[in-house]
């Protein structure tokens, strides 16, 4: 084994220098004896050359002597340097990526220095595999805390940060967080989480609770679901912090709120053409009874205009519940010549000025619903638009070549305020036009979603007085 770089000053010079203190008091208390033995039985010259040849003879033993001490001494404390070495290269090695070898893990001495070696040996290899096993099982929980979609916090008793991950960070715009300048409550700023984060401190025992705030750059509240888990000591159970677990609930609200609404919109529309429908049959019905039959044939048209209404309802309610399944669409190259003139033969346009612009001759996708985006959007113009004014329908390249289908026409146009919620379902600008012309309130929400079916987009631009304009990007 290479000479240990670390010796033991300290308890060399403490060991060697009670030892030497030690071994003068007992030579001089030898001298002193011998000293009186050698007065008492001898005089004159004999007594002075025995006394001058015990003085070397005390003098060199006592030198040598001081020599074994020193060996000894190193000898002893020798193994004690090695063992401070060892013990700072395990203090060291499992951070910075040394091994101990075998060698450095040999035993040379005997004795008591043996089993506080092999002691050493065993806590050091114990301690190299903990170490190893933490580290790894940090790096596992840091790669876990940010993959999971929920923003995680942890606290201590003091409401001190443990840890976060990214999602916390973003959601809170933290840059950085510096306990000591910045508290819990002027990061999170909501009385209930912090609430929350002191009972389960003080309890012990996990809560949840439903939470609304505003977050920082956001103007909108946003609803989560906080889980807060007290965290506890392995040994004593003792609770010294609590972790916080923030499950976004915003899109669900948002999703329940639109399921709702579109529950009690869609009630709505499917009773208004039944209700006029019940009525009638019943007139009718006792008008036959009684033998009226002048108003058979108003009554039966009226049937008629709210059956094919409830028709179109239904036919359009199924479409878009197809869409939202992810019905597989079959895309293929469609001509868009085709796909034109067959919308235009179920549409009367007779009464308006169509200009129809063919520059992209076909687009990749679902003829069926291609077709179906092309009626909605010219049925609308043809229904909103005053007779005689213009409409036009471009096929033409868009962004980065892509085909574009824009539906222009120069009729009322659409006030600013309705643009943004134009493509929501039974969204209507003037409800009472719209069911008197037959729209069902679902055409333009059709129209978005076959479009992103086809990862494409829908937009409009409308000016009041001056027309509208719906441009659909393949």
């Amino acid at each position: 084994m290479k000479k240990p770089s670390v010796f033991p000053w300290r308890l060399f010079r403490w060991f060697v220098g009670n030892q030497f203190l030690m071994i003068l008091l007992l030579f001089s208390v030898y001298y002193l004896a011998e000293w009186a033995r050698i007065d008492a039985l001898t005089e004159g010259e004999l007594k002075t050359e025995q006394l001058a040849l015990m003085r070397r003879s005390l003098g060199i033993g006592l030198l040598l002597t001081l020599g074994v001490t020193i060996l000894m001494g190193r000898r002893l404390v020798t193994p004690m340097g090695r063992l401070i070495e060892k013990t700072r290269r395990m203090r060291k090695f499992p951070f910075a990526g040394d091994q101990l070898s075998e060698e450095e893990l040999g035993l040379e001495e005997t004795g008591e220095w043996y089993n506080l070696e092999r002691a050493i040996n065993k806590l050091g290899r114990d301690y190299r595999n903990k170490t190893v096993r933490l580290s790894r099982e940090k790096t596992e929980l840091r790669a876990i805390m940010a993959a999971i979609g929920e923003a995680v916090l942890a606290v201590d008793i003091e409401g001190k940060p443990l840890f976060y991950n990214n999602q916390f960070a973003d959601l809170f715009r933290l840059q950085s967080w510096d306990e000591r300048k910045v508290g819990l409550g002027e990061v999170v700023r909501s009385p209930d989480i912090v609430e929350g984060l002191r009972l389960a401190a003080k309890s012990g025992i996990a809560n949840c609770g439903d939470l609304e705030i505003v977050l920082p750059g956001n103007k909108q509240a946003h609803h989560f679901k906080v889980t807060y888990t007290p965290l506890r000591k392995k040994h004593n159970d003792e609770v010294y912090g609590v972790v916080a677990v923030f499950m976004d609930q915003t899109k669900v609200k948002a999703t329940e709120k639109m399921r709702i609404e579109f529950v009690a919109n869609a009630s709505h529309e499917l009773r208004t053409p039944i209700t006029p429908l019940k009525g009638y049959i019943q007139t009718l019905k006792e008008d036959l009874q009684s033998g009226r039959t002048e108003d058979v044939a108003q009554f039966l048209e009226v049937i008629e205009r709210n059956v094919n209404r409830l028709s179109d309802l239904v036919s359009d309610l199924l479409d878009l519940s197809q869409l939202e399944s992810d019905d597989a669409l079959v895309s293929k190259p469609t001509s868009t010549r085709a796909v034109t003139e067959r919308v235009l033969q179920q549409l009367d346009t007779r009464n308006h000025d169509l200009e129809v612009d063919l520059q992209v001759d076909e687009v990749l996708g679902d003829p069926v619903r291609i077709e179906q985006v092309l009626r909605n959007l010219l049925q609308n113009a043809v229904r909103y638009v005053p007779a005689g004014r213009r409409i036009e329908v471009h096929w033409e390249e868009g962004a980065e070549g892509k085909p574009c289908l824009r539906v222009k026409d120069f009729g009322p146009g659409i006030p600013e305020a309705h643009l943004s919620r134009l493509f929501e379902r039974f969204y209507r600008v003037d409800v009472g036009r719209s069911r008197e012309t037959g729209g069902t309130g679902i055409g333009l929400s059709l129209v978005k979603h076959i479009m992103q079916s086809h990862g494409g987009s829908v937009s409009v631009k409308s000016t009041p007085g001056t027309g509208t304009e719906f441009t659909c990007q393949f």
